[in-house]
């Protein structure tokens, strides 16, 4: 959106939905969005153009020069004042000499980068057209409407500059924060050893120094506002400052207890040491961290989940130790009060109260700025909200935009009419609370729209939507349930979620669906800024958690590789890691053929295995049909169990629990709400009883079909194979039925490879405010990363390329199976540009028989002429024993009988 310009320009919103602007890639426009965001005009009410800030900016620097003045007044009188120079009072006016000193080298910097700024933007003006973007250190960018086309020119000043602000503005900081503690201090020491001779010179020093410290503030927010400084930068200026005020503070504390353990020797004054050496400490380590996110290595470190962690610790001890040992100093500073005669060990306690209570105050500035920098609230120009069941028309409307925006050929792509239609199923089936038909569980359904045009204007109301959300909370999510064994049933029963002090239960939000396992989030607008435009609707759905009533701890984002969610993660400041991935069989390729014809195309010879004959030999049947209660009049609760008995297994082998468990009256709402022609229910008995169950999803614009909510009664469909019987004869009605696609989901890989599928890497991106969770979901999620390999490992061991052109797991993907497909995309995977279909012509059968021959075939003819040169051999031995048998002539000269003749013969 249009910033400040010249004038009374009218200002819209930063926001950069709709078109990008031509030069821009989406990655910069964000930076500039973000970097838009954080600019706010100082102070309010007032002018908001350049003019008004240079005004401001100039009064500032007056101000300070004033202060400056009157500082180093006071200061002099103090000194002057006291010829020997023994008292408090001269030993602070001696550190009043030295910070105004400081002061007036900082506002002659000042002065100097504001002319020199102002200067090069008078130089780059005189050179661009109006209509050309203007940007102050990144930030004040003055643009046409970010909808609307145009050049674009970007104003940076030099990298010399922006070092002289940096240091400027954090010099200001550290003086304004200086200054402040130091007058508390020249305070108490007034309080504890005044007396009337030097009572208006301590007055004045103080008033001084409050007044310096004033002007030092007005000045940083004046030169902030006119420069349009990032709140990441503020953040690191801050950081800077306080760690050298709390390094200043710790010096402080060890040197006043030192000196107190001289003559009491307290528990209390060792205390208070240790806590001088954890600020040293501290601020060491900030400054480091500060210097770290000043280099190159600063996107590196910040996007780290475990790098951050040990400075992260140590300030929070630092700020939980000074915290109890303050309050410690504070009950003896009461009780020593009472006793006139222990004046000198009261000023001590007294100090200890006021340094650690501002060791506190500034403690927490360093854990806030440090946090905004890990885990920054980032601007987004639009707003989601909350609303209820969507009626038909809208599903009608909204459902043809969700289509047209990115077309509905990509994996991964469901059809809108139908997203909306279970939207609506879940809404009515997930209310939350103990009452819920799933018991808490909520459904949300949200609406994000863009932000009002202009920054005086509200949020339009029922606005088109650019895009629809579909939460699943989990209001008890049990972090006990991750823990195996006797440790973890402990546990449960006394912090889990429903024990005697639930602290190991957080609320968990799921950005989608947990059947079908599919993301949330629908656009309904496309474009070549498209990234641009889901990044700032996850940071609507991030703003909309921050504020909610039904606030997550964690939001879990899925989405498939070849959707646009998993590349906006990082850029709306989502943990970008990747969990296990999805099953989906694609049957584009193979358009046409019979069941029979796929296996021999698209599997290995040993996958080609007839489950139907079996399951058949075996007493099975199934159902496949819209009206559920064909499988079973009470196919509610029958299904329920089913998937009941799966989920245990599933647990008992040390898999992750299903954050939405399914059970009677959830199977019952899905039967009666959601539209039959977007659902069947495949039942399967096994000698008459129930035996598996599973809901199959159908979204018949994207011409794909979904197997879900599965269950197995494992004792009798083991019996009859009627696991694989039921994925077989899925992919075979998915083959009749002529779908592209057949989604089965990311558990129990190997089974479903065997029958057609393929892995499709899936992405997970998680947000939480807590960086130790952070860090805790990142190791979490690392015993994914060998999973893939290992199925894809065992899937083409066997076969080589030449030999299995079309194998199914070996298909390559194309540009069309992204939502959108750009140059990275295409570097990360193997892509082609169009999609190869099965033509048995182009096969090449010109090798021999022999050569056609599998391995196993091979073998066994190996075996069958052992097996016959074996027997061959036999009877030789025996007919040479036949012959052996006969007694030789003793005389050699009598000529052979006619009958041995013949025999020679």
């Amino acid at each position: 959106g249009l910033r400040a310009g010249d004038g009374d320009r009218r200002v819209p919103k930063g926001g950069t939905g709709g078109n990008a602007l031509p030069g821009v890639n989406p990655a910069q426009a964000l930076a500039m969005s973000d970097k838009k965001a954080d600019k706010k005009s100082f102070p309010k009410g007032e002018a908001t153009g350049p003019s008004g800030k240079e005004t401001h900016l100039y009064l500032s620097l007056s101000g300070t020069l004033l202060g400056t003045a009157a500082l180093f007044a006071s200061s002099v009188w103090a000194v002057y004042e006291d010829e020997e120079c023994d008292t408090h009072l001269c030993v602070c006016a001696g550190w009043g000499l030295l910070f105004s000193s400081v002061m007036a080298i900082n506002a002659a910097l000042g002065t100097y980068t504001t002319l020199g700024i102002n200067h090069e933007k008078s130089v780059h003006d005189s050179s661009a057209s109006a209509d050309e973007k203007e940007s102050f250190l990144g930030g004040n960018t003055e643009i046409q409407d970010i909808d609307s086309p145009g050049s674009v020119r970007l104003f940076q000043p030099s990298q010399w500059w922006k070092t002289l602000v940096m240091v400027e503005n954090s010099v200001a900081m550290f003086m304004t924060l200086i200054l402040l503690y130091f007058s508390m201090m020249v305070i108490i020491f007034y309080i504890r050893f005044n007396n009337d001779t030097n009572a208006l010179r301590y007055l004045l020093f103080v008033c001084s120094m409050l007044f310096a410290c004033g002007t030092q503030f007005y000045s940083l927010l004046s030169k902030l506002s006119y420069l349009q400084v990032s709140k990441q930068d503020r953040n690191k200026m801050l950081l800077l400052a306080t760690n050298v005020l709390l390094f200043a503070m710790g010096v402080t504390l060890i040197t006043l207890n030192v000196s107190l353990l001289e003559d009491h020797n307290m528990w209390m004054f060792h205390g208070m040491l240790a806590v001088g050496v954890l600020c040293t400490i501290s601020a060491a380590s900030g400054v480091g961290i500060t210097a770290v996110s000043h280099s190159n290595l600063s996107n590196a470190f910040l996007s780290s989940t475990a790098l951050p962690i040990p400075y992260l610790l140590v300030e929070m001890f630092t700020l939980g130790t000074s915290f109890a040992f303050t309050l410690g100093n504070l009950w003896l500073a009461v009780i020593v009060e009472l006793k006139p005669s222990e004046g000198y060990l009261l000023t001590g306690f007294e100090l200890n109260s006021a340094v650690g209570f501002v060791v506190c105050i500034v403690t927490f500035l360093i854990h806030s700025a440090y946090q905004e920098m890990l885990n920054p609230r980032l601007h987004s120009p639009y707003v989601a909200e909350e609303i209820g069941v969507i009626d038909e028309a809208s599903i009608k409307d909204w459902g043809s935009r969700i289509n047209a925006a990115f077309g509905t050929k990509y994996i991964g792509c469901w059809d809108g009419h139908a997203a909306l239609s279970l939207m609506n199923t879940y809404k009515k089936m997930l209310t939350g609370g103990r009452d819920s038909p799933i018991p808490h569980i909520k459904g949300v359904i949200l609406k994000v729209t863009r932000r009002g045009a202009y920054e005086d204007e509200e949020i339009e109301a029922g606005g088109e939507p650019v895009a629809i959300v579909f939460l699943t909370i989990v209001e008890k999510f049990d972090l006990t349930r991750y823990l195996p064994g006797f440790l973890g049933s402990c546990l449960a029963s006394l912090f889990g979620a429903h024990g005697c002090i639930p602290i190991l239960s957080l609320r968990w939000g799921l950005v989608g669906f947990q059947y079908p396992f599919h993301s949330g989030v629908f656009l309904m607008q496309g474009g070549y800024n498209s990234l641009q435009t889901m990044t700032n609707v996850q940071r609507a759905v991030v703003n909309w958690n921050d504020s909610s009533k039904l606030h997550c701890d964690v939001l879990f984002h899925p989405s498939l590789v070849t959707q646009l969610d998993s590349n906006a993660f990082e850029s709306a400041h989502f943990l970008n890691l990747q969990i296990g991935p999805s099953v989906i069989v694609d049957l584009r390729r193979y358009k046409g053929l019979t069941f029979k014809e796929f296996q021999r195309v698209a599997l290995k010879r040993g996958n080609r295995r007839n489950h139907h004959a079996y399951f058949a030999k075996k007493g099975g049947t199934t159902t496949i049909s819209r009206n559920f209660e064909e499988y079973d009049p009470a196919f509610a609760r029958v299904s329920a169990r089913l998937v009941g008995q799966t989920a245990s297994r599933r647990v008992a082998k040390g898999e992750l629990p299903v954050l939405c468990p399914m059970n009677a009256m959830g199977m019952q709402i899905l039967s009666d709400e959601y539209e039959r022609k977007y659902r069947s229910l495949f039942g399967v008995r096994v000698d008459g009883e129930p035996a598996a169950s599973a809901v199959l999803f159908e979204f018949p614009a994207s011409r794909l079909l979904t197997s879900d909510i599965q269950g197995l009664k494992h004792d009798k469909a083991r019996q009859a194979r009627a696991y694989f019987a039921m994925l077989a004869m899925t992919v075979e009605k998915a083959l009749e039925e002529k779908f592209d696609f057949l989604d089965f989901g990311p558990t129990t890989l190997e089974p479903k490879m065997d029958v057609g599928g393929r892995l499709i890497e899936c992405r997970a991106g998680y947000h939480t405010r807590s960086m130790i969770m952070r860090s805790l979901l990142k190791r979490g999620n690392d015993n994914f990363r060998n999973i893939q390999r290992e199925v894809e490992k065992r899937m083409m061991g066997d076969e080589k390329d030449a030999n299995a052109p079309w194998r199914a797991h070996r298909a390559p993907y194309v540009v069309s199976d992204f939502q959108v497909c750009d140059d990275d995309t295409k570097r990360r995977y193997i892509v082609e540009e169009k999609l190869r279909v099965y033509d048995p012509s182009i096969i090449d059968d010109s090798r021999s028989p022999a050569e056609k021959k599998s391995k196993k075939q091979l073998n066994k003819e190996k075996r069958k002429a052992a097996r016959k040169a074996r027997k061959a051999a036999a009877r030789e031995r025996a007919s040479e024993e036949k012959n052996n048998s006969k007694a030789p002539s003793s005389n050699p000269t009598i000529a052979p009988t006619n009958e041995d003749e013949g025999d020679e013969a």
